[in-house]
């Protein structure tokens, strides 16, 4: 039973990594920064979250940047601006997807929980 709660409450952290990096990508989709003569970007830098999986069971979230961080776009004056390298309907996707998944942990430990309560029923 305590195995698990513990694979849940893992997956629950994982959901909530990737819904706060996810919202972080979408605060930002929009902003636009000039490209840097020396073509170094200066501008935010998107991020996806990949699951690892622990070794006793559950999952851990890695943060790590998009490459390419950024996507060209014209300034509207002849010249070329930088914007972050983020797709609204695929971080909407990954909004709902992390929302399912967060849905099902919770439901994992719901099911442990009630499992742990008959078997202590059934005991006591």
């Amino acid at each position: 039973m305590i195995n698990a709660l513990s694979i849940g409450v893992s997956a629950l952290r994982l959901s909530e990594t990737r819904v706060a990096v996810t919202a972080d990508n979408l605060v930002n989709a929009t902003n636009r920064t000039s490209l840097d003569p020396a073509g170094e970007y200066t501008g935010y830098t998107p991020h996806r979250v990949a699951p690892v999986s622990e070794g006793m069971g559950g999952v851990r979230a890695t943060v790590q940047p998009v490459d390419p961080a950024y996507i060209p776009v014209p300034d509207g004056a002849g010249g070329t601006e930088a914007m972050p390298n983020v797709s609204l309907a695929g971080e909407i996707v990954e909004l709902n997807d992390a929302s399912r998944a967060y849905e099902s942990a919770a439901t994992v430990i719901r099911t442990a929980d009630e499992k742990q309560d008959t078997l202590l029923n059934i005991v006591g």
